[in-house]
């Protein structure tokens, strides 16, 4: 990847040349990176100072809402400092070309953590070979995949609305504003390197459902009847007899049908290969279902 200046992320590939460079670094209205991580040391003081009062006054819901935010800022930024500090491979800013980014860059801490929580969802793939591009070039190319299905006019940039594809990129969700930034191949990485670490009970319907209905003792989908006997249904011979043939063919529709998901399932490589071998694989796979209704 080509080297990036640290307060920007502004690559030498980006620059047209060196005197705009120059203008770009003096000029530019990008948040800093580097600024942005010093803030860690006196929030964590902050942080000690609050704790400090929590204990002398536990009771006191204002100092336990203001220590809950404080931790909560202090792991997000243990986590962008371990995806985009000092060592770190990536910069924010890199997520899209210079002239396509908001004004302010994307060095906020919201999604900076965004973006370091989906990275470090992806190395867990990269590392167990589940993924073969990079995790950042990943999502790099599916925000770029977005963002360009979302664009009206020729000229238009996604400056408006990058933050929020950033934000809900890989997301599920029934609102219908939503809808427009989910991306199908994203949420199955990431459905993917929750059920490696174990955590796809964090995913999905049942999580949306807790959250809220909050802590509950009675769910609302059990029965509110129990000890209620269940009429089982009574078939004759007759009946047996005419729906003999009926239940053979849809049990062979059945099998065939397992047939074809079977073949499906061992063609999906396991390994990701880039865009190329995913739009192969789903015209192979389009192909087959129109064969399939054919047969039908």
């Amino acid at each position: 990847m080509a080297a990036f200046h640290p307060e920007t992320g502004i690559t030498h590939l980006c620059l047209d040349d060196e005197e705009d460079q120059a203008t770009l670094l003096k000029e530019s209205s990008w948040d800093s990176l580097n600024a942005f991580l010093e803030r860690e040391g006196p929030e964590a003081v902050l942080k000690q100072e609050a704790q400090a009062l929590c204990r002398l006054d536990p009771n006191n819901e204002a100092l336990a809402k203001k220590l809950k935010h404080l931790s909560d800022n202090a792991s997000k930024f243990k986590k962008i400092r371990e995806i985009f500090g000092e060592c770190g491979r990536y910069h924010p800013n890199q997520i899209i070309g210079k002239r396509c980014l908001p004004p302010q860059g994307l060095c906020q801490m919201e999604p900076m953590y965004k973006l370091a929580c989906k990275i470090s969802d992806l190395q867990c793939l990269q590392n167990q070979g589940k993924l073969g591009m990079d995790p950042f070039d990943f999502i790099r190319w599916r925000v770029i995949k977005k963002a360009a299905s979302m664009l009206v006019m020729p000229g238009d940039t996604p400056k408006s609305f990058l933050r929020s594809i950033v934000y809900r990129l890989g997301d599920d969700t029934n609102d219908l504003k939503g809808k427009g930034y989910e991306d199908t191949v994203m949420r199955q990485a990431a459905l993917l390197s929750a059920r490696e670490r174990h955590l796809l009970n964090s995913y999905g319907p049942k999580k949306k459902f807790i959250k809220s209905v909050g802590r509950q003792t009675h769910l609302p989908f059990r029965p509110a009847i129990r000890n209620v006997q269940r009429q089982t249904p009574r078939l004759s011979s007759a009946d047996v007899r005419n729906s003999a043939p009926k239940a053979s063919t849809a049990q062979a529709r059945r099998n065939e049908a397992q047939r074809a998901q079977r073949a499906r399932r061992n063609a999906v490589p396991s390994v990701y290969n880039g865009v190329n071998d995913y739009r192969a694989r789903q015209q192979q796979r389009q192909r087959q279902q129109a064969q399939q209704r054919e047969n039908e």
